[in-house]
């Protein structure tokens, strides 16, 4: 399916960017001033994807809670100014600048709901073999650099991310030393 989910503090900003995004043929699933209300529209789509689109705080919580416990298969991007970009910077999380470049929103939108997969489709299932590489890795981080396992494993992914390499090539990289 995809689409976007819109939360803003600001209802009349909420309906001025549904129409915004409607006019340029992407499919609003539905506008909230709260993150709570954003959640229970992202619970009915369950299963599909789609992003959330919010401000950096709602009446009732801030992007970062919200990207805490959005849905899985959703992504998100905030809509920050200059001075919350310089306090927040954003993390994981896509960041447009506020005022908006109505292009730059919509292209954004669109890479995302287009390159996106449903979250019911598992990737390939890895061999024993990575799997114990992977898991070797995380070992190493683990004693060597003090992570917890989680950490180990998110540090493998973004380096896998950043150099365009497979997780079990990072992973294999660790061991060999080169990283």
């Amino acid at each position: 399916m995809g689409g976007v989910i819109i939360a803003c503090k600001d209802g009349a900003m909420c309906d001025k960017l549904a129409h915004t995004l409607a006019a340029s043929g992407i499919d609003v699933l539905g506008t909230a001033t709260k993150g709570a209300s954003a959640l229970q529209k992202a619970a009915r789509y369950y299963g599909d994807h789609g992003v959330l689109l919010c401000s950096y705080a709602m009446s009732d919580m801030t992007a970062s809670e919200l990207y805490r416990i959005m849905p899985e298969g959703f992504e998100m991007v905030v809509l920050l100014s200059a001075r919350q970009r310089a306090i927040f910077g954003g993390g994981e999380m896509l960041c447009l600048d506020i005022p908006i470049n109505r292009s730059d929103l919509v292209n954004t939108l669109r890479m995302l709901i287009e390159t996106q997969k449903p979250a019911w489709v598992k990737p390939e299932k890895r061999s024993e073999g990575d799997r114990e590489i992977i898991d070797r890795a995380k070992a190493l981080l683990m004693e060597r650099n003090g992570m917890s396992e989680p950490d180990a494993h998110r540090f493998l992914q973004k380096r896998s991310m950043n150099s365009g390499q497979s997780l079990v090539s990072v992973a294999m990289n660790i061991l060999n030393g080169v990283l």
